[in-house]
């Protein structure tokens, strides 16, 4: 018996099965060899500053993508199982051993792979090329778009195709050994099982996913949290348990019991949709429970991912600001025609050129700077000079600073208290107040200080003193002709051009690896619920049919498909984005400072990654459900 003709012809018999499995499986492999061929590619790795982080970082995807893929495929190989589980009862009754039947499905799934895993490559040499001239026009890289591949890639990707092929006959072998001739066509049904619904499980689901969000939450405590007394990782690994627990019962057990309490309700079933519907969303939401668990879980990790990379972008943006105020800071005392070209310089790019004298004191006591720094050195300017580089700089939240005689302006990295008290710096009192905004770039540990002008001249009458000179402007942090030109005076300077270009440079192998395993779980999120719809529509073809027999209208029976979908797409959507969101909270209050949140807004730097994260989450899984319910309507004929 030629086993690769049956196989060829239940492929081709049944096209319309295989097309979107074969499109799922190129795509998956295409972005995994794109992956491979990014991790080898050491030019593009080099220029990044980053070479040995993006080759374990894309180990690291490799690894988490080759998990989701092998439930992918143990997923979707069941289904087909079970969609064909008459076809394999007619095999056995015609005499074909299970041996025999498992040899036709690995002949079947490896033609599959093997044209998806060729395909993919080819996708993956599109991709790989999209993405390195967006690298390039974006980072601007001076290296060339065009890149000598090697073998090695398109070898890994050969041997997870490989893999996965294994993978599926250990799984085909284990299931239909343990059949008999006689329950082997009854196959789809060896899932159903009669799960009883307690009302206690079902809110201890809600209970559970609770707690998780109020430990979550008690972060923005800081110092004072649980995570700080108890430790980060025991308070983590709680965290997670409970999250994982609450998301399982909430799928597996809270809303069944809600549906079965409408069940029990007479009045609902007096609907013509809810008495199709609300009995056989039961038994899907017991046969597919543990599949919502996984993409609601999946799904809150690329949420909480995406969110954090917009969130970190941001972040970072707000760091450099923050750090390095002015465009370009020159920390030198330049000659009288050195003043001159930096003038005329800063005049062709429409800046502005400022002075500024910093006097070098020593306070009578050490002023506090942090819970474990205090320092008597300080580094002052004036009101006038504080005032007039803000402006400049275009940091509105302390232009309208107020002084007074004897109050003074502290720039503290982390906030302690509202007020820092007293200090006599050279025999002159000020009262301290925090402020964490600087003009100019603080560095060591020093005491910077604002005061007013007339303690400025006081003090500055038994001090030394040191000139910096700014240069600020619209557009002229990310200039890069003006920082060739300043370069070109072979001075001491610090610029914003380049040191955001260097943190860009550094932390771009981690932007694009995130987006990358962003992309990688969308995918397989895409696939699977497409998938499971697809399959659950081809399991109710002839059911539909009987409802138009006995008098549905297409409405009625159109409003049941719907609910039947969202039943598939809703709960891991809902619950994933209460998940991810909490998990990015609890990010940004564990591991980012509140001053530089606050030096942006919370809108803008919280804000606008989760609204952002969010529409495009929107956006992606509406054209999935789309496609889908075009699917579904083409399929059932509504």
């Amino acid at each position: 018996m030629n086993y690769k003709i049956i196989a060829k012809n239940n492929i081709k018999n049944s096209f319309g099965l295989y097309r979107n499995y074969f499109i799922s499986l190129s795509l998956i492999l295409g972005l995994f060899n794109t992956l491979q061929i990014f991790a080898k590619d050491h030019v593009i790795a080099d220029s990044l500053s980053s070479s040995a982080k993006v080759e374990f970082m894309s180990y690291v995807t490799s690894i988490l993508f080759t998990l989701f893929t092998i439930f992918f495929i143990i997923y979707f190989n069941r289904f087909f199982l079970k969609q064909r589980a008459e076809e394999l009862g007619i095999y056995s009754m015609l005499g074909m051993s299970k041996k025999n039947i498992t040899s036709i499905l690995m002949t079947e799934n490896t033609i599959i792979i093997g044209i998806a895993c060729f395909a993919g490559m080819l996708l993956s040499i599109l991709f790989y090329s999209l993405i390195k001239i967006l690298l390039i026009a974006a980072l601007k890289l001076d290296i060339p778009y065009l890149t000598q591949f090697t073998f090695s890639p398109f070898f890994i990707t050969v041997v997870l195709s490989v893999f996965m092929l294994l993978v599926i006959f250990f799984d085909n072998h284990h299931l239909i050994k343990r059949l008999s001739i006689i329950n082997i066509s009854n196959l789809n049904q060896a899932s159903e099982k009669t799960v009883k619904i307690k009302s206690g499980v079902a809110y201890l689901g809600i209970f559970s996913l609770l707690i998780a969000y109020v430990l979550v939450l008690d972060l923005a405590k800081q110092q004072q949290s649980l995570w700080v007394k108890i430790g980060f990782v025991p308070m983590a690994l709680i965290t997670l348990v409970l999250v994982i627990i609450g998301t399982f019962l909430i799928i597996k057990s809270t809303l069944a019991y809600f549906i079965n309490r409408k069940v029990n309700n007479h009045h609902q079933l007096y609907r013509p949709t809810n008495n199709i519907f609300l009995p056989e969303s039961l038994f899907k939401l017991k046969t597919k429970s543990n599949l919502l668990v996984v993409l609601s879980l999946v799904i809150s990790a690329v949420i909480a991912l995406t969110a954090t990379c917009f969130l970190l972008i941001n972040y970072q943006k707000a760091s450099l600001t923050k750090t390095v105020p002015s465009a370009i800071e020159i920390d030198q005392k330049l000659k009288p025609d050195q003043v001159t070209k930096v003038k005329q310089i800063t005049k062709n790019y429409g800046g502005d050129f400022k002075t500024v004298k910093v006097i070098k004191a020593t306070a009578k006591r050490p002023i506090v700077l942090s819970e474990k720094i205090a320092t008597k050195k300080c580094r002052i300017i004036n009101h006038s000079t504080f005032k007039g580089l803000l402006k400049q700089q275009n940091n509105e939240p302390q232009r309208n600073s107020k002084f007074s005689k004897k109050l003074a302006y502290l720039f503290t990295v982390y906030t302690i208290k509202n007020s820092r008290g007293t200090a006599n710096i050279n025999k002159q009192k000020v009262s301290l107040k925090e402020t964490n905004i600087w003009p100019i770039y603080a560095k060591g540990d020093y005491a910077y200080i604002a005061v007013n002008d007339q303690q400025f001249e006081k003090i500055s009458q038994h001090a030394n003193s040191k000139t910096i000179y700014a240069i600020n402007g619209a557009n002229l942090r990310d200039n890069e002709e003006l920082y060739s030109k300043i370069k070109a005076l072979k001075i001491k300077f610090l610029s914003a051009y380049k040191t955001n270009k260097d943190a860009l440079s550094y932390n771009s192998a981690t932007f694009l690896m995130e987006a990358f395993i962003s992309v990688l779980f969308f995918v397989f999120i895409g696939c699977i619920l497409y998938f499971t719809i697809l399959m659950e529509t081809l399991g109710v073809t002839d059911e539909f049919k009987f409802l138009g027999n006995i008098g549905y209208n297409k409405k009625q029976l159109s409003k049941v498909a719907t609910a039947n979908n969202l039943l598939i797409f809703l709960p891991p959507i809902i619950m994933g984005g209460l998940n991810g969101l909490m998990a990015f909270i609890g990010f940004r209050f564990m591991f980012l400072a509140n001053d530089v949140i606050k030096f942006l807004g919370a809108f803008r730097m919280v804000g606008e990654p989760i609204i952002t994260t969010y529409l495009l989450l929107l956006i992606a899984y509406s054209i999935i459900y789309v496609f889908s319910y075009h699917k579904t309507k083409v399929l059932l004929d509504i």
